[in-house]
């Protein structure tokens, strides 16, 4: 939070960062993770505009503005893990921005993605899907440094899952997405939520 606050406060936005926790012992689903976060934020502030970040990346310049587009916005274009490339064509994770009409239209995140990858690329899918198309700032500003940590262990079946998809893409997500919310903190430099998982 010390380094995204500076960084947000150069660019004179009017936002909230809101961390949603997940409870118990369960893979980690963080497609999930964010569904509910856009649920509960936008009951708590009126906002047009989603930036999903993960926790572990830090923006490396003040010029990768964080607002929404026209269409669906790739904002971590260049990892330093990656040497700075994008990985693959398609690729969709880290930091994105949409709007909240855009959101709700895709029908937001599957839940079925226990463990790590492939919710990205299926959000990416759902994107095209409906019409709509991935934009992107140059490299050369994109540019993220991943804090070290331990991995979550893959998903064995997140291949074959975004294969699948498309089936999946109005009966499973926003729609869809079941829990149980334990606890909400507004602090200092962001509001906590703390929320059990229900498996769909």
């Amino acid at each position: 939070m010390r380094h995204m606050h500076p960084f947000l406060q150069k660019q004179l936005l009017d936002y909230g960062i809101f961390v949603v926790e997940q409870a118990g012992n369960e893979s980690f689903n963080r497609g999930m993770l964010m569904n509910i976060g856009a649920l509960e934020s936008v009951k708590l502030c009126p906002c047009e505009c989603l930036i999903f970040h993960d926790i572990d990346l830090l923006p490396e310049d003040d010029r990768n503005l964080y607002a929404c587009r026209e269409q669906p916005l790739h904002l971590s274009v260049a990892y330093n893990t990656f040497n700075y490339k994008l990985p693959y064509e398609d690729f969709f994770g880290g930091v994105n921005a949409i709007l909240v009409g855009h959101f709700r239209q895709v029908n937001g995140f599957s839940n079925k993605f226990w463990g790590w990858g492939g919710e990205d690329d299926d959000l990416a899918n759902r994107i095209k899907y409906h019409g709509l198309s991935i934009s992107r700032n140059p490299a050369n500003i994109s540019r993220y440094t991943m804090i070290k940590h331990e991995k979550e262990k893959p998903n064995p079946h997140r291949f074959e899952m975004v294969r699948s998809g498309q089936g999946r893409f109005t009966s499973d997500g926003l729609n869809s997405v079941q829990y149980r919310v334990l606890d909400v903190q507004p602090r200092r430099l962001y509001t906590w939520i703390y929320v059990e998982l229900m498996k769909v």
